[in-house]
């Protein structure tokens, strides 16, 4: 069993070098590894690491890499973040709460090694793992982590749905982006933005599909609240050979827009019926922005990650980590998720002065304040997300994505 060291008085990391020092001293002056370069390498952790862990001042967070490796720009660039946001901490007067937080790169998860992963994490004392994958494998953890840890934040999870049975979020997990459902209150905010009060707005979804049957009825709702005409519009399950009388009903009734929870390939149908039209309404996509719908000029998306990619505020960020480290951040949006996400779990640790899962997970929704390029983010307890994100809406033409205004959006807390 791992112990650690009450909250420290402010000589402990120096302490604890110095005793680590002595400790790496007596190894490299042992005859059997003089004589053996391996017997070093074969340590199953550096000793300064394994000493820093017994004495309680260096605390820990394994790395997940996204979906392309560690060796893609994506890769680099989180990583060359992590390690800025690790050194700055290693080289403060207090570290965070007089402990260093020492990441652990690791390799990609995978249902085989799910159980055993989050075992071998529990053994070696790390506190909260940090994810660069895109929220399939929260999936994977959730039965593992439920117990004992350890926190689990992901620096993505728009698609990944972290609430438990009882419907509320799951006290282990963390997410950075909103859920997908962000959506729902981004479509009524821009509708109310673009549109006269009093406006029809149609709305399509499946009554099959309980996600998309709430989504649209919910859309419904904050249209009405906001003074919308709302005219709703079902499809079966199993989909349709045609939806040419949704969308003569649709003109029929004056829509200026139809908000689709359907499919890429719904969207693209009655795109292909109503394009002609000149009385036709605007097609709002209620999915991720997709490459399959560039070849459909008009379509409307709404889309959180845009605002990162293109936020000039974390060049700096990046000249600051090639200065330091001599990385070159070819994704300056990873770079900026990995740092915040950094930045959250060291405020969770401060707040905790703890590194016990239980103690730091119920720090983390508490987080406020946290710079994220030109955003500022605070945690909604009743999410484990941000309350708010920026969120950009875009239009296709010519292929491409096109941004017509930004706005920002909080997620909703609880939709029945």
């Amino acid at each position: 069993m791992v112990g650690f060291l009450p909250p420290a008085v402010p000589k402990l990391r120096a302490f604890g070098r110095t005793m680590a020092g002595i400790a790496l001293l007596a190894l490299f002056f042992s005859s059997a590894c003089i004589a053996s370069s391996a017997c070093i390498a074969s340590s199953a952790a550096p000793r300064d690491l394994v000493v820093g862990v017994e004495d309680g001042w260096i605390w820990q967070v394994a790395l997940l890499p996204p979906e392309d490796g560690w060796e893609s720009d994506a890769g680099r660039s989180a990583l060359g973040a992590v390690r800025f946001a690790e050194r700055k901490v290693k080289e403060s007067a207090d570290g965070v709460s007089g402990r260093d937080i020492r990441f652990h790169q690791e390799n990609p998860l995978d249902a085989a090694s799910a159980a055993g992963r989050v075992a071998d994490w529990q053994k070696r004392g790390i506190s909260a793992v940090l994810s660069f994958g895109r929220g399939g494998e929260i999936q994977l953890l959730r039965p593992h982590l439920a117990g004992d840890g350890p926190v689990f934040l992901s620096a993505f999870g728009e698609e990944a749905n972290i609430y438990n049975e009882q419907g509320v979020p799951d006290r282990m997990l963390f997410a950075l982006d909103l859920f997908r459902d962000f959506r729902i209150a981004a479509f009524a905010r821009y509708a109310s933005e673009v549109f006269p009060s009093g406006s029809v707005v149609a709305v399509l979804g499946d009554k099959l599909d309980p996600a998309l049957e709430r989504y649209s009825r919910n859309l419904g709702d904050m249209l009405f609240d906001k003074g919308f005409l709302v005219a709703h519009f079902w499809i079966p399950g199993g989909g349709m050979d045609s939806f040419r009388m949704i969308e003569s009903e649709a003109i029929s009734s004056g829509a200026k827009a139809l908000v689709s929870w359907a499919g890429s390939m719904v969207v693209r149908d009655v795109w292909r019926g109503t394009r002609r039209r000149s009385d036709a309404f605007e097609i709002w996509y209620g999915g991720a922005p997709h490459p399959l719908l560039l070849s459909f000029d008009g379509i409307v998306t709404a889309d959180q990650d845009f605002p990162v990619r293109t936020d000039s505020a974390l060049s700096s960020l990046g000249r600051d980590i090639w200065r330091r480290h001599n990385i070159m951040i070819k994704d300056p949006g990873i770079a900026g998720r990995a740092y915040v996400a950094c930045e959250w779990l060291f405020d969770a640790f401060r707040r905790a002065g703890s590194p016990l899962p239980a103690v730091l997970a119920a720090a983390m929704p508490a987080t406020e304040g946290l710079v994220f390029g030109s955003q500022t983010i605070s945690v909604n307890p009743a999410t484990h997300r941000p309350f708010e994100r920026n969120v950009a809406f875009m239009t296709v033409e010519g292929r491409e994505f096109h941004p017509v205004n930004t706005f920002l959006v909080r997620g909703p807390d609880y939709l029945p």
